[in-house]
């Protein structure tokens, strides 16, 4: 506890008297749930189980196809569609690789499955046995996210959370490490919740709690590296859709296209290093985590009745 809090009395103004008291107790809560975290892990799955489970389930390259399934394997429902039927229905976009720039920009922007797009494929797959509500964790939020989640699978409930994998974690990365960023957004199913950091299925593995949080923090931006806008340009492409489109025009995508070319000229006549490793684009995926539990029970009540997370003023 900071002396500044300890430093507090009664006697001071009532109002700082009071948040000083929700303070307090915001601590002392964190440091409870910290040691119950320490002392056992809160988890859907213990690690043999989570490893059994991600064997038997469907290869898929969209993530919040996975994940769908890996909820219900969760809450003990078969899929009433295979996988491969699942994948030939409308829940999720792919990028258009053949297409001109500014048609492959677009198709990037959309690629993959929204938080709407999971709860429709579940409500399909389910025959409509399993729900959830999507929580928004953008902009920040104040919370600590292990003992939000570990409350809710305490009860039960499976958390399902879209997370960016380009947002940075750390503030000095080398120079190797920011050219060579992940592919961006990605769907997982957690699966438990310890003392020292987030336990994720597809894969298996577990993150820090604060580059968890970061990650579901993030803004609806993805990046483009260079090469594959260099790949793309060519004499005559309609540039016309990035210049009116608001969320584009004010990222001013095509000015940083107009960059990239600028360098790469110079480059070739010069020799001089490129600036720019990527763009930043427009996307369609909300950083957060769906909440997903059997309709007609009180899991679902309370997750459809849940305040939203406080934003982080």
């Amino acid at each position: 506890m900071s002396r500044k809090k300890a430093g507090y009395s009664q006697d001071q103004d009532p109002s700082r008297w009071k948040v000083y008291k929700n303070e307090l107790k915001e601590d002392l809560d964190k440091l409870e749930g910290f040691l119950r975290l320490k002392a056992e892990p809160v988890a859907l799955w213990n690690e043999r189980q989570a490893r059994e489970k991600q064997s038997r389930s469907p290869k898929c390259e969209e993530s919040g196809m996975v994940g769908v399934w890996q909820v219900m394997q969760s809450l003990g429902v078969t899929p009433k569609l295979t996988m491969e039927d699942a994948q030939a229905m409308s829940f999720y976009r792919k990028k258009d690789d053949t297409s001109p720039l500014p048609q492959y920009l677009f198709s990037c922007s959309k690629h993959g499955m929204t938080h709407h797009d999971i709860l429709k494929a579940m409500d399909t797959l389910s025959n409509g046995r399993i729900s959830g509500r999507f929580f928004e964790f953008y902009p920040q939020r104040r919370v600590d996210i292990r003992y939000w989640l570990a409350g809710w699978i305490k009860r039960g409930v499976v958390p399902l959370a879209t997370l960016n994998y380009q947002k940075l974690v750390r503030t000095h990365i080398s120079e190797e490490e920011r050219s060579n960023l992940p592919k961006g957004w990605h769907h997982h199913m957690v699966y438990a919740v310890s003392y020292d950091g987030i336990h994720l299925s597809n894969p298996i593995s577990k993150m820090k709690a604060e580059h968890f949080k970061q990650r579901i923090e993030s803004e609806s931006v993805l990046l483009i590296p260079r090469d594959e806008v260099l790949g793309r340009l060519q004499v005559g492409l309609d540039f016309d859709q990035l210049k009116t489109t608001p969320e584009w025009k004010q990222m001013n995508v095509l000015g940083q296209i107009e960059v990239i070319e600028r360098e790469e000229e110079r480059l070739n006549n010069l020799s001089i290093p490129c600036g720019m490793k990527h763009i930043a684009i427009p996307s369609s995926m909300i950083g957060g985590i769906t909440l997903f539990a059997h309709k007609d029970t009180e899991n679902y009540k309370a997750i459809m009745s849940s305040e939203e997370v406080f934003l982080k003023i």
